[in-house]
């Protein structure tokens, strides 16, 4: 057994081998099941009919007996002596008369009743007198003329039966006969069927014992359980169930026991004796196999595995020698023509690695992949470069131990672990006391079958022009606010003008005669302070828009932004206009500069009041995912296309009063947010301002 097991693994010859012992025994398992099988069943179904015959032997010989003393007690009825000395009452005759035919015809006492049911004589062998049971169903067996019955007198049960006493057609008493059913009775039953038999009612059970207690307890328990003619099978034995229809009872039950032992420990024997030969087979099968085996497989199997062993190894340029004719020869050939295609094959794959890597490195985005083992399998030169990391040597490299952005890091673990992807993702690193921004986008890279085979990261150097766009976002600031410092020059201008004359009015005629122009003094007086609350408001408006914005994002409701806003807004100085709120319920905290975002709202709506003369203003709040949704919308005059390529423009304003610059605030404060806001408007129909905020968790 030696060549079967090699270095602990088990070898294809084992496997053979092993498998052929195991169909072997598999099909005489199965050969054995199927016998046992068949000739359980066989001998169930032969037991089966035996226990329906030896049931309806013992309802024919019940019947029989019945008959039998049906035929005894009419014969009683129609002696001459028994007649006479009835009609005359003579009860010693009568007694002795009774006990000659009791002794003769073998039954188990004679009664004779006169009167419907007051004994008059009983055979001399019979001690106990029939009790009160007994006489009522003899005195309607009187009337009604009853021929047999089941009765218990508490010593036994008897199995009877009556007949009238008839002379000169007139009846003149009743004569009964009884045989009882004790162990006698019971063993004539069971030689009669070839069956164990219990009869069973509801006081009292009758039998021969040949089971012990302890298997009649189980057998009773099951029966319990059955119903008529069922059949099962309980131990060694078959046990079925009946009614005792025969002897005039319903109640009484017939348990019936068929012995199987001596065909099971057949059975058994005939196992045995199948499970050796089995065994014999086997010994001898096995035995063959381990010859063919060492002449015919071993030596050119070697030749092979040392041949594909070296092929594994790389080598291949070994020729595997042919040493048979047969499959193994022909295998041989396969692997060898296998060996020449694989070193044609490793060429190529040689070639197209070099070309690939040639590509990676000359590419000017970085790339880098990552396994689902978390192994950076690939990093070209410009990734080696951006990123500050040796990719030429070291590879496959641990995630965890590369040299690597942190945020870089995390992008590439939620798409390995989380299946999320971004793209575009500007992350910003400090390295070697400056600052570098890249781009960074991940993707799922998967073979030519489908299959992921994990993350791909592209990176993008975005340094320079982020530097550029900063430089013209610059730019069109200080555009912006040259030209809103024209604007706040012409605001400031009017209010300045009427300032100067309310005041030089003031100076040339406040005297003695100020009294009799008390109401022209206190409306130049009220014209300073609204335009001097005029140039407040353009001051702040130039300033809230000059500053940079600086946005403190806490955890907060949108609920209460919005209910907050609304309670700072004059409502009451526009009672056409209805203000409604619909926000959607189960919307979490988001991170939102609550003070901004009530400066948004309350802007928004201030508008859509003042271009409203009449109807609803609608606030509108919706949030899916990580998107949070605010819709603003009036039934005003709208605005037409000129209007709307204008609107968050500085200084434009379609308003009487105002400097312009209320919706550039509103605008920048949603830059800020990450976000973006959007108008929908038709001329005479109403607008929809529309704000919508991302990534606020």
């Amino acid at each position: 057994m030696i060549p079967f097991i090699k270095r602990g693994k088990v070898k294809i010859s084992t496997k053979v081998a092993l498998s052929f012992i195991a169909i072997v025994l598999f099909q005489g398992i199965l050969t054995q099941i199927g016998m046992y099988m068949l000739i359980s069943r066989s001998t169930i179904d032969s037991f089966r009919g035996q226990m329906s015959i030896a049931i309806e032997n013992i309802d024919s010989f019940m019947m029989q007996v019945q008959d039998d003393l049906n035929n005894k007690v009419s014969l009683l009825s129609g002696q001459k002596n028994v007649i006479e000395y009835a009609e005359f009452r003579l009860r010693n005759l009568l007694r002795r008369e009774l006990s000659l035919f009791n002794r003769a015809l073998d039954l188990n006492g004679i009664f004779v009743f006169v009167d419907a049911g007051n004994l008059l004589a009983v055979d001399e062998s019979t001690e106990k007198p029939p009790d009160d049971a007994l006489i009522g169903i003899v005195a309607r067996a009187y009337k009604q003329g009853l021929q047999s019955f089941l009765h218990d007198d508490g010593t036994g049960m008897y199995l009877w039966s009556v007949a009238q006493i008839v002379r000169e057609e007139q009846v003149i008493g009743m004569i009964g006969a009884r045989i009882a059913l004790d162990y006698q009775f019971m063993d004539r039953l069971q030689r009669n069927s070839n069956s164990i038999a219990y009869v069973q009612f509801p006081a009292r059970a009758v039998h021969a014992f040949t089971l012990s207690n302890g298997e009649w307890s189980r057998m009773l328990r099951r029966a319990n359980t059955m119903t008529t003619r069922d059949v099962i099978s309980v131990g060694d034995y078959l046990l079925g169930v009946s009614t005792i229809e025969s002897l005039g009872t319903p109640h009484g039950r017939l348990l019936c026991l068929l012995d199987m032992g001596e065909s099971r420990k057949n059975i058994r024997d005939y196992n045995r004796l199948a499970i050796f030969l089995t065994v014999l087979v086997l010994a001898i099968a096995l035995m063959l196999s381990i010859l063919f085996y060492r002449q015919s497989f071993l030596q050119p199997y070697t030749a092979l595995q040392e041949g594909v062993a070296r092929i594994g190894n790389g080598d291949f340029s070994y020729p595997i020698q042919q040493t048979s004719g047969d499959e193994f020869g022909d295998l041989v050939e396969s692997v060898n023509r296998m060996r020449i295609n694989l070193q044609n094959r490793d060429r190529e794959l040689t070639a197209l690695a070099n070309y690939n890597e040639l590509i990676l490195n000359n590419v000017r985005s970085g790339i880098i992949t990552v396994g689902h083992d978390g192994l950076i399998n690939a990093c070209n030169a410009a990734a080696s470069s951006m990123v500050h990391m040796d990719g030429e040597s070291g590879l496959p490299l641990d995630l965890e131990m590369a040299v690597l952005p942190q945020e870089v890091k995390d992008l590439i673990r939620q798409g390995i672990h989380q299946g999320e992807y971004v793209t575009l993702k500007e992350c910003r690193l400090i390295y070697d006391g400056r600052e570098e921004i890249l781009n960074v986008s991940t993707s799922p890279f998967s073979d030519g079958a489908g299959e992921e085979l994990g993350v791909i990261a592209v990176i993008s150097d975005i340094t320079q022009i982020k530097k550029l766009e900063e430089q013209l976002l610059v730019s069109q600031r200080l555009a912006a606010i040259g030209e809103m410092v024209a604007g706040v020059a012409h605001q400031i201008r009017n209010p300045l003008a009427i300032m100067k004359v309310s005041a030089e009015i003031l100076r040339d005629n406040f005297g003695k005669e100020q009294l009799k122009h008390a109401e022209q003094y206190k409306e130049l007086t009220r014209l300073l302070v609204s335009e001097i609350d005029s140039l407040n408001y353009i001051i702040q408006n130039f300033l809230d828009f000059a500053r940079p914005l600086q946005i403190n994002r806490a955890k907060c409701s949108i609920e209460d932004i919005v209910r907050s806003a609304l309670s700072l807004l004059p409502l009451d100085k526009y009672p056409g206009v209805a203000v409604k709120v619909d926000i959607d319920s189960g919307i979490p905290l988001r991170n939102l500069d609550k003070d901004l975002m009530e400066q948004v709202v309350r802007n928004l709506v201030q508008n859509a009041l003042e271009a409203s003369e009449e109807g609803v203003v609608l606030i509108k709040v919706g949030s899916s995912d990580e998107t949070l949704k605010i819709s603003i919308s009036d039934q005003g005059c709208g605005m037409d296309q000129e209007t709307l390529r204008n609107i968050f423009n500085p200084f434009f304003t379609m308003k009487n009063k105002g400097t312009g610059l209320g919706l550039s605030i509103v605008h920048r404060i949603v830059q800020e947010h990450n976000g973006s806001i959007y108008v929908d408007s038709t001329p005479g129909t109403g607008s929809t301002f529309t704000v919508v905020l991302q990534d606020l968790t």
